[in-house]
């Protein structure tokens, strides 16, 4: 017996060395991938020494003696911190997921079917050849400092995981950079699929309500009184269809109404949120002036932010700028490419695709194309041109001095189209948008493009005022037509704020971005208010709402209540209408929400199952019944303290392991964080009515205020921190903060020799 237990305890002793030494490896391996932060580090391709000085929110300042140089030291920090971000944006445009994960997840492989498809690869080919010698050369340099980071080894955690290492950086991978921004951000592809649906579902009067214009009630970003009235009337603005929740906020008041007689600017861009966010903060300590704000992993210039004279800002115009083109088989000339995608763990795909003159023709295999039939598609964008020169245009922006050479530099700028906030110390404010805006004829063909002259652009408005929120921006007298998705409540809201104070101040600009009343709610109001319960808990609810004001604060009851009530309300408005497909063509819908309870559309309440005509009241009671049901099964019967925080939370979530199933890897790469607000708020917190949950997966991926009496004292934040290593200080430190609406300086004012205590300075030195 005595030999039994002397085994099993010399089994579990190697069990316990096996496991200690695992663990310890692992343990060496993730704090060897921790990014150096301290000392000297030689290194090939480098002029001079160059200094990376962290301070306390991991923001590095980077000083050296050239551009070269300046530039080599962003891509050496970004390599430190996001170096698998990197890797994951450039895999997506060339179409090489499955070369990394394939093993673990066979849809990467569809994902690169459908970029190579579409030839993004091809599209960041273009862009290195058409940079110009400036914008190379930092390029180039930029390029260097991340292989010099990844020349020593010890890659972040991922790749442990993953069993393998990056390849070397090229100039392609920074423009590919470019062109996943672009991808995200184009508009058109995706809706015409569904808005093709919905005309087969419903009438065209139905469809017409269903998919409503852009109301009379909401503001145009740009004004009547800043253009010159037309000699013949302007063509009427085509599908602006005003349901937009991926968007961005940005308003820009001159001195007239600031407290400081200086102008201030607002920025908050939202993105998809994820762990590492999309934006690194950074200060360029150029020769030729400081430069400071938001940069994006994988390209070396500051994209949002400000210079020692001006700032900008930017929001998504939501233009059409796709369309998805049908022919019949054989009618137009194409050529074939043959694409190898490379499959970790299986078979390689041999793919060929075919181009046509204006653009990819889809393969039905990789798109939802079955709405077109028998037709081939092909696939009209902006964001595909290959004259694109968004690099230059972007070094151009971000040195330019005044609002001239703002406008000219976006020059040769194709997509994704942007609406370019502007403000300078010179008191000048300004709006300008770069890039292709089609011009069709009466057939939605594509006939050539507004002049770069003619897209719309405003100096020094006469209000004094240029407000964004993803709203319409051209007003009726604005020369050509400006199709389009276009957000109405999150503008209505900020022109309501703004209105409210003849002068504002940065903070009373910070405390509009954290606005979280709904302009949506706050008009339909009545008509919830008039709802008709039938159950007790039903009741109950109502007796909160009749005493709500429309504010999504994540500490109240109401808005998990209104978040509940919504879906059972487009469900008994819609559900009847479009049958089977209802949960397919579920979404927000807030003009046509509107439109059916407070515009004279309530005919659309009527179940058209039933032999009885039910009324607006009715059916928003049933909802309300049936929501509160749903409710106290997942959030408990005492509906007085629940709170929409509780259920509603922002998830910056990583793209290989959230969701993974593994416990260990998903606790450590996942950020949760308790928010406020939702899809119509100005403090937008996105989540998706179909799925069921109120994650939010969009959100203010930062948010800046501009001083431009005190540059130096403009604010900024973003979430969940600057690092994309789980075990850094960094990784989520600033998601908290960013919840809280809190927000810290980015001051150029200071250099190596006077910089703030407790900084950490890194210095890259030549190597002999």
């Amino acid at each position: 017996m005595g030999w039994v237990i002397r085994g099993l305890a010399a089994i579990l002793g190697l069990v316990i060395l096996l496991v200690a030494g695992a663990t310890g490896f692992v343990y060496y391996r993730f704090s060897s991938s921790m990014p150096r932060t301290e000392g000297t580090v030689e290194v090939a391709g480098l002029s001079a020494d160059v200094q990376i000085i962290r301070d306390e929110y991991g923001v590095p300042h980077i000083f050296g003696e050239t551009d070269e140089d300046i530039y080599f030291g962003i891509g050496y920090a970004h390599a430190q911190d996001r170096l698998f971000q990197m890797d994951l944006m450039r895999r997506y445009v060339h179409g090489e997921l499955a070369d990394l994960l394939g093993h673990l997840n066979p849809a990467t492989a569809r994902a690169d079917a459908r970029s190579r498809n579409r030839g993004y690869h091809l599209v960041a080919d273009a862009a290195v050849e058409n940079a110009g010698p400036e914008i190379r050369r930092a390029m180039e340099a930029y390029a260097r400092g991340v292989n010099a980071r990844m020349a020593e080894g010890h890659y972040p955690p991922e790749y442990l995981f993953l069993q393998t290492s990056p390849e070397p950086w090229e100039l392609e991978d920074s423009a590919a950079v470019v062109v996943y921004m672009a991808d995200s951000l184009a508009a058109g592809e995706y809706a015409e699929v569904a808005n093709r649906e919905l005309a087969n579902l419903l009438s065209p009067e139905q469809y017409a309500q269903f998919l409503p214009g852009y109301p009379d009630w909401a503001p145009t970003m740009l004004q009547e009184e800043d253009f010159p009235p037309l000699e013949e009337p302007a063509p009427p603005t085509t599908e602006a269809q005003p349901d937009y929740d991926d968007g961005s906020n940005a308003w820009v008041l001159s001195g007239e109404h600031t407290a400081s007689g200086q102008p201030l600017l607002a920025n908050d861009p939202h993105l998809a949120l994820g762990a590492p966010g999309i934006w690194y903060f950074a200060r360029l300590h150029l020769p030729q002036g400081a430069v400071v704000g938001a940069t994006i992993a994988g390209s070396p210039l500051v994209v949002l932010g400000r210079n020692q004279v001006s700032a900008w800002g930017f929001t998504n115009t939501g233009f059409d700028v796709i369309d998805m083109v049908p022919y019949s088989p054989g009618t137009m000339a194409t050529v074939e490419r043959t694409e190898t995608i490379e499959v970790r763990g299986g078979d390689d795909l041999v793919l060929t695709f075919r181009d046509a003159e204006d653009g990819p023709v889809l393969d039905p295999d990789y798109f939802d194309l079955d709405v077109f039939g028998e037709q081939d598609v092909v696939l009209v964008s902006t964001a595909l041109n290959r004259q694109n020169r968004v690099a230059d245009v972007s070094l151009r922006l971000m040195l330019s001095q005044n609002f001239e050479e703002f406008v000219e530099a976006g020059r040769g700028f194709t997509a994704p189209m942007q609406n370019m906030h502007y403000a300078n110390v010179d008191g000048t404010i300004g709006y300008t948008t770069p890039g292709l805006l089609p011009i069709r004829d009466e057939y939605g063909n594509w006939t050539g493009f507004v002049p770069y002259e003619e897209l719309p652009r405003v100096e020094n408005p006469v209000s004094g005022r240029i407000a964004s929120g993803n709203n319409r921006i051209t007003p009726d007298n604005y020369p050509y037509d400006t199709p389009g998705t276009y957000a109405a409540y999150r503008a209505e809201r900020i022109d309501q704020r703004l209105n409210a104070l003849d002068v504002h101040t940065p903070e009373s600009f910070h405390d509009i971005q954290m606005d979280h009343v709904s302009a949506l709610i706050t008009r339909i109001l009545p008509a919830l208010q008039a709802a008709e319960p039938q159950t007790d808990l039903g009741r109950r609810a109502l007796v909160l709402i009749q005493n709500w004001d429309g504010d999504m604060d994540a500490l109240r009851a109401e808005p998990l209540i209104y978040a509940l009530w919504y879906r059972d309300i487009a469900e008994a408005i819609y559900g009847d209408d479009l049958g089977d497909e209802f949960e397919r063509h579920l979404s927000d819908r807030r003009v046509f929400t509107e439109n059916v309870l407070i515009g004279g559309k309530d005919d659309w309440c009527d179940d058209i199952n039933t032999d009885t005509v039910e009324t607006c009241p009715q059916q928003l009671g049933s909802a309300l019944d049936a929501a509160m049901i749903r409710g106290v099964e997942r959030f408990g019967p005492d509906i007085d303290n629940w709170t929409w925080g509780s259920a509603h939370q922002a998830v910056f979530d990583h793209p290989v392991f959230t969701g993974s199933g593994l416990p260990l890897l998903d606790d450590w790469y996942t950020v949760r964080q308790p928010i406020g607000g939702d899809g119509s708020t100005v403090n937008v917190a996105v989540y998706s009515v179909r799925a069921g949950s109120f994650d939010v997966f969009h959100g203010p991926s930062l948010r800046a205020v501009y001083d431009l009496a005190d540059l130096e004292s403009s604010r900024f934040m973003h979430a969940p921190g600057q690092s994309g290593h789980p075990w850094s200080d960094h990784y989520r430190d600033l998601a908290p903060l960013w919840a809280a609406g809190e927000s810290f300086e980015m001051r150029t004012d200071w250099g190596p020799e006077d910089a703030p205590e407790g900084v950490r300075v890194l210095t890259l030195t030549p190597a002999n």
